[in-house]
């Protein structure tokens, strides 16, 4: 015991020896103070001044230091110690000192003693391109006037380094140098050396019994070696099947550390789902190719480095699902469970899959959507396994059902234009419902097809209540353009079409004619607004109006759609009308229809009822080649719709479908009249102009993997007359082939798309009463973000039309293919340009074809 107090006593002496040797601070300025580090005494802090922060505001400064005027310290002492710490962390400073400036009696004075670390005057960087340096500068977002700290100048340097691993320069190195400016701040160089392009050389798969390598690189997202692009063009088909869908074939090979160990995961997480639930990657070796191993030129080897990768994978057995039962499940029976499940007895052990069918399936068919769909938000359900026995396992899904929630308050934050009521309409959910997930993502739906709001701010929030049983629900939104500026160019007919207007789709007609509501326009009703004009310049032009209310009454989902139009189409001739030269078709028409969606067979359907006429006024006017040239037409017709649409998204659309069919059919007037009109004059005849006509229309995205879409869609329209004496009408028929942008033509023609043609090329000279068109396409987004949209895609079309119904051939048809690009931006709406190429007849070759909005479609 007493060699015990010895050596705790020795062990004191040599620990309290140094501090004994600084105990005593000299501090102050005129006066001394002796501090003794082994006996602290209580003092109030009477003031506390600063010196070195001219730069900053010193009550700030105060705060992060932690004393206050009226504190009781120690001095020496913890809290002094903390203050110089805290005021350390913040990194702004290069020195740190709290100074005794005197002491009266058990009050202190103290000082903060601070130097500033130098400030940012400019930043340059040494090594890179002019393009690269541009880019880095949004890289790394310093400006003018930054405190330079060590954190502020590693950070920079790890995101210049990170720039330039994506690019596959993995051994980029970066070193920042500061020079001093006469103005007190610094001007820092990051000094980068990109090192050579890092390219794998060769990556092998070793231990893969089961699943062939090729299949495991083509698994590879991210990660590949630079023979993929031949092995892609000399495997023949069954490699296309493994890459076609999974990589493109223009996807550069990099090694990027990150991207690889990303891979890896993925390799990992692909056996399992094939059943190897025990498959691991055992090591991964990377080493520099050996120069005489390269088989490429002198100039590209001294750009880049190759390595090669080989990955060892231990495969495992592999486990298939055996009994899988249910226990407390007390809503739906184990036979409904087994079929929202969707595992067999014998299937591959996915315990992905197993998951996805418990939680959520896009399909919307799991286990849980059944029960939240019924009001179960607190539904819980576990898979455990109960037992293996050889390659087979037993499963027990665990299900807490809880009780059924009903929602209490939805209410909706971020709208700052659009009126509540105006989005609420819209939702599926209301105060008093049970809880339904289905509704709550149909909501979502809704919301976006609205088009007033940035589609990925829209985040629909349950906050539930388990105690109570209720939820509440939230929808975050975010305000986004919804007005759209049309410009259109085209050539038809030897002359330069140009088409201006505005599209309002948030319109509040209720406000015109408030002066504090324009800003800049009378927004936030969900009214639709459409102001057109079409002129060449000279002797054409086009004028339209149209005003949708989508809500007719405000209580149900009715819309009231009102149009007026005036065109005039002529030879330019204003001056010589009495000429015989002089020709021109002027057409002036009205029309209302009537929308409401319906509740059967689903609430995506929507039946439109309306009525619309036009007045043709004809001089000297060969209307396709008619004997109708000079007169008066009038068209009144009725025309119904049905239309189904589950696309979700409006802009780039990646599941759902649109069907519809339309009839138009005007009075049968020559047969109420009994006249007989085989020797009628074209006036006669066409006075009342009557036909009936039906087009069909549909379309269906499927997403095939990650974000390509396929969207297979056609086109059919048949146009029929009552009385053989009269014939077909020569108002409103069809026109095949090119852009569909003649908006020119307004003889009431329907324009039908046919990329790889001439405009109206591939219809008869008077136009067609039958016509059909087919389209395969191809899509993979590029940008996606709030401020544009741009997708490319590729595609295979066919169509044809015929004069009459008994010449129809639905298959005989005109055929090409092409690629296209389409820009989506809130102002402009959907623009693009297509190139096809038409494999049949004289108009078809090469076409580049400009679109505006859904025209191509």
């Amino acid at each position: 015991m007493k060699l015990k107090k010895i050596l705790v006593l020795l062990t004191m002496v040599l620990l309290l020896a140094p501090v004994a040797a600084t105990a005593q601070t000299v501090v102050g300025g005129d006066a001394e103070y002796d501090l003794d580090y082994l006996t602290p005494k209580t003092y109030e802090i009477g003031g506390i001044t600063f010196e070195g922060a001219e730069n900053f505001d010193t009550r700030v400064v105060q705060l992060v230091a932690g004393l206050q005027v009226g504190d009781r310290i120690r001095i020496p002492g913890d809290k002094i110690s903390a203050a110089v710490e805290n005021l350390w962390k913040q990194g702004m400073f290069e020195d740190v000192q709290i100074r005794v400036s005197r002491i009266q009696g058990s009050i202190v004075f103290l000082k903060i003693v601070l130097a500033e670390r130098p400030r940012l005057d400019k930043f340059s960087f040494k090594g890179v391109k002019k393009g690269e340096a541009d880019k880095l500068r949004d890289e790394i977002k310093l400006v003018s006037g930054d405190v330079v700290t060590e954190n502020l100048l590693r950070t920079s340097c790890n995101r210049i380094k990170t720039f330039y691993i994506d690019k596959g320069y993995t051994r980029v190195e970066v070193t920042p140098e500061q020079a001093a400016d006469t103005n007190g701040r610094v001007t820092v160089t990051f000094c980068v050396d990109r090192g050579k392009k890092v390219k794998i050389d060769s990556l092998i798969f070793t231990g893969c019994e089961q699943v062939p390598m090729p299949v495991l690189q083509s698994k590879m997202q991210k990660t590949h070696d630079v023979h993929y692009r031949k092995r892609l063009w000399s495997s023949g088909k069954e490699f296309w099947k493994l890459r076609i869908f999974t990589k493109p074939f223009w996807k550069k090979s990099r090694y990027v550390e990150a991207d690889f160990r990303e891979d890896l995961a993925g390799i990992v997480e692909y056996y399992n789902e094939l059943g190897y639930r025990d498959a691991r990657v055992v090591r991964d070796t990377v080493w520099d190719t050996p120069q005489d191993e390269l088989r490429m030129s002198a100039k590209k080897r001294s750009k880049q480095d190759r390595v090669k990768v080989r990955v060892a994978i231990t495969e495992g057995r592999r486990f298939v699902f055996r009994n899988i039962t249910f226990s407390g499940n007390t809503v739906y029976p184990d036979e409904v469970l087994h079929r929202a499940l969707r595992i067999e007895k014998g299937d591959p052990y996915n315990r992905k899959e197993l998951q996805q069918n418990l939680t959520y399936n896009p399909s919307g068919t799991d286990i849980t959507s059944l029960y939240m769909d019924n009001g179960y938000l607190f539904f819980r359900a576990t898979p455990v396994e109960m037992g293996v026995d050889g390659d087979s396992i037993d499963i027990e899904i665990r299900i807490v059902e809880g009780k059924q929630a009903r929602i209490r308050n939805v209410w909706i934050e971020g709208n700052t234009i659009t009126n509540d009521k105006i989005i609420m309409r819209e939702l599926h959910t209301r105060p008093g419902d049970l809880f339904s997930r289905d509704a709550l993502i149909r909501s979502q739906r809704e919301l976006v097809t609205l088009g007033y709001f940035k589609e990925e701010s829209i985040r629909p929030e349950p906050r539930p209540n388990e105690q109570d049983g209720t939820v509440d629900i939230v929808y975050n939104v975010e305000e986004g353009s919804t007005s759209q500026l049309n410009l259109q160019g085209g050539y038809g007919s030897g002359m330069v079409i140009g088409q201006v207007g505005i599209q309002l789709n948030n319109f509040s007609a209720r406000n015109i004619f408030k002066k504090e509501a324009w800003a800049p326009l009378p927004a936030g009703d969900g009214q639709k607004l459409a102001l057109n004009a079409v002129t060449n310049g000279s002797f054409y032009y086009a004028l339209s109006a149209s005003f949708t209310e989508p809500w007719l009454g405000g209580r149900r989902a009715q819309s009231l759609t009102g149009s007026i139009y005036h065109n005039l189409y002529s030879n330019g001739f204003y001056q010589k009308k009495g000429s015989e030269k002089y020709y021109s078709l002027m057409i002036t028409g009205a029309g209302v229809s009537f929308s409401k969606r319906l509740k059967w067979p689903d609430d995506y359907f929507i039946m439109s009822h309306g009525i619309s006429y036009k007045h043709y006024t004809m001089n000297n006017y060969s209307l396709n080649g008619s004997i109708f040239t000079d007169g008066i037409a009038n068209d009144l017709s009725y025309n119904f719709s049905l239309s189904r649409n589950s696309f979700d998204s409006p802009i780039y659309t990646r599941s759902g479908s649109e069907l519809s069919v339309s009839a138009f059919v005007t009075p049968p007037y020559s047969l109420i009249s009994g006249k007989d009109y085989s020797n009628a004059t074209a006036q006669e005849k066409y006075r009342w102009t009557e036909y009936f006509k039906v087009n069909v229309r549909g379309s269906w995205m499927l997403n095939l993997v990650g974000d390509v879409v396929l969207n297979t869609r056609f086109r059919f329209g048949f146009m029929n007359y009552y009385n053989k004496d009269i014939g077909p009408s020569p108002f409103g028929r069809y026109f095949l082939g090119g852009d569909g942008l003649s908006s020119w033509m307004l003889d009431g023609r329907e324009v039908v798309p046919l990329r790889g043609y001439e405009n109206n090329s591939l219809s008869p000279s008077a136009g067609a009463s039958v016509f059909d068109r087919f389209t395969l396409e191809l899509r993979q987004p590029i940008i996606e973000s709030p401020n544009a949209t741009i997708w490319v895609a590729g595609f295979l079309e066919g169509g044809n039309s015929w004069e009459d119904i008994s010449q129809f051939q639905p298959f005989k048809m005109y055929n090409s293919a092409g690629i296209g690009v389409r820009l989506f931006m809130p102002l402009f709406g959907l623009i693009g340009v297509d190139w096809g190429y038409g494999f049949d007849g004289t108009s078809g070759g090469s076409h580049f074809h400009f679109s505006i909005g859904q025209s191509l479609d």
